[in-house]
């Protein structure tokens, strides 16, 4: 239930802003027909359509004005041969046919974008559907909507469609999450990149990522981390100082010490008879652009690594229980099975 109110609050924003998939969700509901299933033929309709896009493009078909497409002659256009008066054979530029091929293009590339924006809708509604959360007070900008859309637009790159379609979703779980200049950095950002960047999700806790043996193990070394920081993702390692910064963390509480650190799906319980205990952790900095960007990967906590750092804290003499965490809201979640480390 919670999932189709979220997907209900983005339809809403996107019907808002003009921004829509083929069959709008006003009609879904008329024709009494199954989301899953209209999707599903939606994505049939897109997969014939792009092939049609590339046939404009390949000027193997042609997009009349009334919306018909029509089988073309394959030979070039654009270019007329003519004998000049030595007898040579001269090809002649024909500006009209030209003209029109850049106009069946442009209008290929607009179709193309159309197909792009559609796509990423639809991962979008299935990171909502799967989603725990309420949905906010708060509505997103139109602002930002019509920003992300002119980004999303232009990707046709999986992993990359992936990530807008979670810059969507995250938004409208908590509106304001995701900045522009964050959008920004996403549009520049090369598959590869991504990849990269992901690697680090799994080591997040709290916004925070803590030294344990196991950034090592996973490949996080000090190289990796230098990659990172030249990104934005990191702010510091360039300083040379591969031991990180030191975190103090105090109590939430006053009548006795207790804490916690959220790593996606675990969390950490942290407690201690004494409120004034400081617990201290080495850490790494994830700047702002970082945390947004981190936030929208899909994945699970490292247990080994969330161990690692529940018996570095159990060390300094606190309690420290692992749990199973759901986000709930944007501002808290549920905890269950929690254990002793």
């Amino acid at each position: 239930m919670l999932g189709e109110n979220l997907l209900i609050r983005l339809w809403e924003t996107l019907v808002n802003d003009g921004i829509g998939s083929l069959a709008s969700p006003w009609q879904i509901k008329r024709v009494g027909m199954a989301q899953a299933e209209v999707r599903r033929n939606e994505m049939l309709i897109l997969a014939q359509t792009e092939l049609e896009v590339e046939q404009i493009k390949q000027g193997k078909k042609k997009l009349l004005h009334d919306g018909k497409l029509i089988e073309i002659e394959t030979s070039n256009p654009d270019i007329n041969y003519s004998t000049d008066y030595l007898g040579r054979i001269e090809p002649t530029f024909n500006f009209d046919d030209f003209s029109q091929k850049c106009e069946q293009h442009k209008k290929a590339e607009e179709i193309q974008q159309e197909i792009n924006i559609n796509k990423t809708i639809y991962l979008a509604e299935e990171e909502l559907l799967r989603s725990q959360q309420e949905p906010p007070d708060k509505k997103v900008d139109s602002d930002w909507i019509l920003r992300w859309r002119e980004h999303a637009k232009n990707t046709k790159n999986d992993e990359l469609r992936h990530i807008w379609a979670r810059t969507l979703a995250g938004e409208v779980k908590s509106p304001g999450s995701y900045s522009l200049r964050t959008l920004e950095f996403i549009k520049n950002l090369s598959q590869e990149e991504a990849i990269a960047i992901a690697k680090l999700g799994h080591f997040v806790a709290s916004k925070t990522i803590f030294k344990c043996p196991q950034l090592e193990k996973q490949g996080i070394n000090f190289e990796f981390l230098l990659q990172m920081d030249d990104l934005g993702i990191l702010n510091g390692v360039q300083g040379g100082d591969f031991s990180g910064l030191q975190l103090q963390v105090k109590s939430q509480k006053t009548e006795k010490y207790i804490s916690n650190l959220i790593n996606r799906n675990k969390i950490l319980l942290i407690e201690a008879e004494d409120p004034n205990k400081i617990l201290s952790l080495e850490c790494y900095q994830i700047s702002k652009i970082g945390r947004e960007i981190l936030s929208l990967g899909d994945f699970s906590a490292d247990e080994q690594y969330m161990m690692e750092l529940g018996n570095k804290i159990k060390d300094q003499g606190f309690e420290v229980k692992i749990a199973s965490w759901v986000q709930t809201h944007a501002d808290y979640g549920q905890y269950f099975d929690g254990k002793l480390v």
